[in-house]
């Protein structure tokens, strides 16, 4: 019986020193595990892209953040950060122009709605249904209305605003685009010595590096013609907004 005993209070000792030795390495890999995660990604949000539009009303925008990588080497994420802003404000941008196009449609649909405006309407364009107006047909429409005194104040101000907004962002943009060519020089010499990193560091450098050109790559393509596209929305809603 003593020895039965003392056999169960071995069994009993080992189990616990398993149970606790578990419990050591879980949360060694699981704060090791917290530790890689927080620093494989971070977000940038708007007021990090270009902080005068913090605190601007964006409407129906629902921008969600750029990430970008990090991997703790000095050159590298310092590429990753400048080059994530740069993507960033281009699709930032494109939201902010799809949103107040989509505005514009919104409010020359109401103008068309009005029957003492619909023959001057008629006259610019044609029998084509509101919802098939281009931009340049909806603006045409809003200035007309203007014209006629059929846009309220609060109208206008939404217009100033957003004219407002706009050109913050454009302004940013252009900025940003500017160090496109800079920027993806770096990422490409950046590539060529990312095999001297620590082993660790090779594979998400290597990752983080493709991922960011590609981005720049676009931002230099479809950049300037959204620039120029938001420069004509801009434009537009300043005069719609202005009481000249």
């Amino acid at each position: 019986m003593k020895g039965t005993g003392k056999i169960a209070q071995a069994l009993c000792i080992g189990v616990m020193a398993a149970l606790l030795w578990g419990a050591s390495a879980n949360a060694k890999l699981g704060g090791l595990s917290k530790a890689l995660g927080k620093k494989a990604k971070y977000t940038l949000t708007v007021a990090d892209l270009e902080p005068k539009l913090a605190d601007l009303p964006l409407g129906d925008i629902q921008f969600k953040g750029i990430k970008y990588s990090y991997i703790g080497a000095g050159q590298y994420d310092a590429f990753f950060l400048s080059s994530a802003k740069t993507h960033g404000l281009v699709t930032l941008n494109k939201q902010m122009t799809e949103a107040s196009t989509k505005s514009l449609k919104k409010f020359a649909m109401s103008k068309a709605a009005d029957e003492a405006m619909k023959e001057n309407i008629d006259e610019l364009v044609g029998d084509t249904p509101p919802e098939q107006w281009t931009v340049e047909q909806d603006v045409a429409v809003l200035k007309m209305a203007k014209q006629q005194d059929k846009i309220s104040k609060d109208e206008k101000r939404y217009f100033a605003q957003t004219a407002g907004t706009m050109a913050i962002g454009v302004a940013a943009l252009v900025k940003n685009l500017g160090t496109t060519k800079d920027l993806t020089g770096q990422g490409v010499e950046l590539q060529k010595s990312a095999t001297k990193l620590k082993k660790t560091k090779v594979i998400s450098a290597t990752k983080g590096l493709k991922k960011s050109l590609e981005n720049l790559k676009e931002a230099s393509t479809k950049g300037p013609k959204l620039v120029e596209e938001m420069k004509v929305l801009t434009s537009a809603f300043q005069a719609l907004g202005g009481d000249e």
